[in-house]
This record gives C-alpha cells, sequence and structure tokens, in this order.
C-alpha cells in the first residue's frame, strides 16, 4: 500500500489484516485451557452435589450385571443412549420397576459415560435434593435454591433417580409445584427419570401437570426380575446352620 502522506510518505507498507498466527495460537490454547477448567468442574458437581452413595459412585456399565431379559434390554437402551447422544437432539428416558433391579446404577453409568464425553451431567435423588431445597432456606445455608435450580437447568443431562417416593397427591404441595419447576428447566435437554412406581402409580403421585411433562419425547423403560441386593441374603440364609 502506498503511504500519501505522513513521517513515511512515498514508501509503500504490506498490511496485515486479521489475526497473526501466535495470536491464533494463543486463542486456542486458552479454548482448551478453559475446556480442562471446566472439565474439572464438572467432576466437582458430580461428585459434591450428585449426592451419590458410595455404591453408586462406584458403578458403571461394565460392573452392572443383568439377570433378566428385561435387564438386558434396559442394559442396552440406557447404553444405546449415551451411544447417540446429541444435544441436538434432547429425549428422555424413565426407567421403572422394583427396588435393587439396577435403574439408578444404570443412570449413574450413563452420566459417567456422558461426563467424560465432556457433557455437564448431574445426578439428583428427588428426595435428598427436596431436603437440601428447604435447607436453603436456612439463612445460613452455603447454597441458595436457585443455585441448585440453575446447576439443574443448565446441566446437558440430569437424572431425578427415585421420583415419586416423597410427593402426596395434593397438586398444590411445594414439593409437587418444585418438581414441576425442575422437569419444566428441563424442556429442550436430556433427562433421565428412575422410579419404583407404575404409570398410574406414579401420576396419581406427582401429579397429572408433571407427568404430562415427564412424558415428553421420553422413552419408558421397565425393568423386572429379583431383587440383587436381597440374592447375598438368601445365599446366606439358606447356607446357614439350622437347629
Amino acid at each position: 500500500m502506498f503511504i500519501p502522506f505522513g513521517p513515511e510518505k512515498g514508501t509503500e507498507k504490506e498490511l496485515t489484516y486479521g489475526c497473526r498466527c501466535e495470536d491464533i495460537e494463543l486463542a486456542k490454547n486458552v479454548l482448551k485451557r478453559r475446556k480442562e477448567l471446566e472439565r474439572k468442574r464438572i467432576y466437582q458437581i458430580f461428585d459434591r452435589e450428585s449426592l451419590l452413595n458410595q455404591d453408586l459412585l462406584e458403578s458403571s456399565f461394565d460392573s452392572y450385571v443383568p439377570r433378566t431379559e428385561s435387564q438386558k434390554s434396559a442394559y442396552k437402551q440406557v447404553r444405546e443412549f449415551c451411544d447417540t447422544y446429541s444435544k441436538d437432539k434432547p429425549r428422555n428416558l424413565l426407567l421403572t420397576g422394583s427396588y435393587g433391579l439396577g435403574k439408578s446404577h444404570l443412570s449413574s453409568a450413563a452420566l459417567k459415560v456422558l461426563i467424560e464425553s465432556g457433557y455437564t451431567s448431574i445426578f439428583i435423588s428427588v428426595p435428598k435434593l427436596l431436603t437440601k431445597l428447604k435447607a436453603t432456606y436456612n439463612k445460613h445455608s452455603e447454597f441458595s435454591e436457585d443455585n441448585y435450580l440453575e446447576l439443574l437447568e443448565k446441566a446437558d443431562c440430569v437424572v431425578l433417580d427415585d421420583v415419586g417416593a416423597e410427593h402426596g397427591r395434593d397438586p398444590s404441595s411445594w414439593a409437587t409445584s418444585k418438581l414441576f419447576e425442575i422437569i419444566d428447566s428441563r424442556i429442550g435437554k436430556h433427562t433421565i427419570y428412575t422410579t419404583n412406581l407404575g404409570g398410574k402409580a406414579l401420576q396419581d403421585k406427582v401429579g397429572a401437570r408433571n407427568f404430562s411433562r415427564m412424558m415428553q419425547k421420553t422413552k419408558v423403560i421397565a425393568i423386572s426380575g429379583p431383587d440383587h441386593r436381597l440374592s447375598h441374603f438368601s445365599q446366606e440364609k439358606g447356607s446357614g446352620v439350622h437347629e
């Protein structure tokens, strides 16, 4: 470019437009570092706020041992949920069945896979969550209710475990209203629900409005079989010495 005036009048300069190579590289490094920090934050949230017991903390797809055809089918469907996960195509799962069939195990295993893939995910036991939310009304609480609700709203995937365990039939109750607020905030994102209740019983517990929201883009996975947590008890009882 010819310089028509100024101290360098009469000379030509080559101008560089856009970012320099070193600036581009710096930007890439900053983004990489930001992703690493976000990944650490995800694990911290999972460890501290997921309210998982020790068994679930150690659960994985590899450690899940299906004993019935429905458990094998559940394993396959939850695994497929992870393998085909896309933020642009939100969908939900509802795992139903009695106690000790691996609903929470599979859900926790799914979140671990998603977290390892870089997605923000969190596991919350609904009864414990409601207790936590009530505790925030104490002025000395470390967290506010909004802290928890924002965490649930923004996560890429959330497991709401044991839905219906602490809800009355009154649609105007605090628990029912708060559950609706949480479920409604998850519209457009992936959510996994687990419950020990059947369809009618669950609807009666959480209310028609909550149940309707839960069923949007939701695949129901019914699991049946014996309670695996009682298998060791049965074996020990069978091998005992009778007087």
